[in-house]
């Protein structure tokens, strides 16, 4: 079944919109994770001793396993990357 040009141009164009608006999303993720561990590193710089120290990194540890990682939505990316490169093959 064919299905119209124009319908199958507006589909593409939406795979490869949403692609972009999924990693622009992931960058955004980044820079916040940035800022909340220049908090972090300003926590460990104002630690009196290397315990508090350690603490403060095994919050950033447990900041970035917890709170960034399942922001990033790396499961999108790889949705997203699996569907043009589903594109190319029916447009070869």
């Amino acid at each position: 079944m064919k299905t119209n040009p124009e319908i199958q141009a507006l589909q593409e164009q939406l795979v490869r919109t949403e692609a972009k608006e999924r990693l622009q999303s992931a960058i955004n993720s980044l820079q916040r994770a940035m800022y909340d561990l220049e908090v972090y590193a300003d926590k460990y710089d104002n630690a009196g001793t290397d315990y508090d120290r350690a603490k403060v990194i095994n919050y950033a540890i447990n900041h970035l396993y917890c709170n960034i990682q399942p922001n990033l939505r790396i499961d999108l990316l790889a949705d997203s990357q699996a569907e043009l490169a589903k594109l190319e093959v029916s447009n070869a």
